[in-house]
């Protein structure tokens, strides 16, 4: 275990970096950037998120997936296939978004926006580079290299969203152009390292067809995951406000550096659970251990945030400290996920893999009629509450289909403790502003949870000593 430990941090360096650079620029983009335009920028992205996956058509999966079944030499064809593809896909949703300018425009905004639609659609294809670009990256197995874009992607556009506000009269387009900089950053520092993918070889339709064959099946499936991400701030924008949907977004962004670390642990927990199933499939006291361990670490993370959220947006301009009691049930979206991450692997195993759509479906239709019932009545806590808690029931039944299909035997008493703990921590930080109150809560919770998972508690707590000895040791 200890092994695993040392090459996830050693995997998601540029994640962390990444997390950090994010939560620390925070709130100076806030003192820039007005809840209203906030709520704007929101809008921009929901609907670059949905376009972004129509334009890719799956083919970027496709291209991971067939990556390794081609030699060295032949892999640019491949890249060039997948491209193009989705290049063609994003020219077609194009036409559309500009032919409906006006109309999409006032959908998203409430009002007229010159060129708002045109960086859109800019943005929809500098992503798709941009998606090939780290995707070759990560397939190639470069590490440092795959830090290095993060770090690049998350510095300019920060750098680039602070200049922009600062020429652009602090309007949602600062934060729009700061993303595309960020994206064509990140381009820059990938494909100067990998050259020989990006003289792009003539389309072969047989190859495309291929492609196509794979990824366009996938599609479903991540809309109805955008639809279950999104669905908060389409509410808001249907029954509260720009303003409210900017609030949230900014209590999004305590969860943000959460968000960021569960990218870079699914990533890293995938590859390991796999290498680990074909080890040895019948080894499931490693997935037991995993789960255990990754829940006291989850849980003691989120109990830490709950208990300072009101101390960190004390940092953040007034507009925005009403954030602090919207974003506690956020917190349950990247610690369930990441927590199911770990119960999981037994549909991917059993290649079962309808049940995630199954299992999306259902958690997207109770977030739709959380939503629903609680934004006309509470507003952006209302949505939190609502989305927050559709991921308790995401992470039981990814859990239970997993263990039904393939049995692993694990003890959901901690983590259903854990989780309890968590959502009565959260309804206190949803009412609650007072410092005191959170802390107490806080060193509570968390000294229940240690004590639930007083094994692992141990274990780690004897790692950490035993790597700060040998470092000790190394340094004489």
């Amino acid at each position: 275990m200890k092994k695993y430990i040392k090459s996830y941090f050693s995997f998601s360096l540029g994640i962390w970096l990444k997390a950090f650079i994010s939560v620390v620029t925070a709130p100076i983009i806030s003192y820039l950037i007005s809840p209203e335009e906030f709520g704007k920028a929101s809008m921009f992205l929901v609907a670059f998120s949905v376009l972004n996956i129509i334009a890719l058509l799956g083919t970027d999966q496709a291209y991971v997936r067939f990556f390794n079944e081609y030699e060295k030499e032949k892999r640019a064809f491949l890249f060039s296939n997948s491209l193009y593809t989705s290049l063609i896909s994003a020219t077609f949703i194009s036409m559309i978004i500009l032919i409906a300018d006006k109309k999409v425009s006032l959908l998203l905004y409430g009002s007229e926006h010159r060129f708002v639609n045109l960086l859109l659609v800019i943005t929809v294809y500098i992503s798709i580079f941009q998606t090939f670009n780290q995707f070759t990256v990560m397939m190639e197995g470069n590490g440092f290299l795959y830090s290095l874009i993060n770090v690049a992607n998350t510095l300019v556009t920060i750098l680039s969203t602070i200049f922009f506000a600062l020429m652009l009269n602090r309007s949602f387009y600062a934060i729009v152009l700061g993303n595309l900089f960020g994206y064509l950053a990140a381009i820059v520092v990938g494909a100067t390292k990998t050259p020989s993918y990006w003289k792009l070889r003539r389309m072969n339709w047989t190859e495309v067809k291929k492609i196509l064959a794979f990824g366009v099946p996938l599609v479903p499936t991540f809309l109805v995951s955008w639809v279950y991400t999104s669905i908060d701030r389409i509410s808001l924008r249907q029954y509260g406000t720009l303003e409210e949907i900017g609030l949230y977004s900014a209590a999004y962004r305590i969860v943000t550096a959460i968000n960021i670390i569960q990218g870079g642990f699914s990533s890293f927990w995938i590859s390991t659970a796999y290498k680990e199933y074909e080890k040895d499939k019948n080894n499931t006291q490693f997935f037991k251990k995993a789960h255990d361990m990754v829940g006291l670490v989850l849980f003691i993370v989120a109990f830490l945030v709950l208990g300072f959220k009101d101390v960190i947006f004390l940092i953040f301009p007034k507009s925005y400290r009403v954030s602090a009691n919207i974003a506690p049930f956020l917190i349950l979206m990247p610690i369930l996920y990441s927590l199911s991450e770990t119960t999981v692997g037994g549909i991917n195993f059993t290649k079962k893999t309808y049940w995630h759509f199954v299992i999306l479906i259902v958690c997207a239709a109770t977030n739709f009629l959380g939503n629903s019932m609680l934004v006309p009545l509470y507003g952006a806590k209302g949505a939190a509450v609502s989305t927050g808690l559709s991921y308790v029931m995401f992470y039981f039944m990814r859990t239970l289909i997993s263990e039904k299909v393939f049995r692993v035997g694990h003890d959901l008493r901690k983590s259903t403790i854990g989780i309890v703990l968590l959502i009565i921590a959260a309804g206190i930080g949803t009412l609650t502003s007072k410092i005191s109150v959170n802390l107490l809560v806080m060193l509570t919770s968390m000294g229940l949870v240690v004590l639930v998972y007083k094994e692992e508690a141990s274990f780690l707590l004897g790692s950490v000593k035993q790597l700060l000895k040998s470092k000790s040791d190394n340094s004489w």
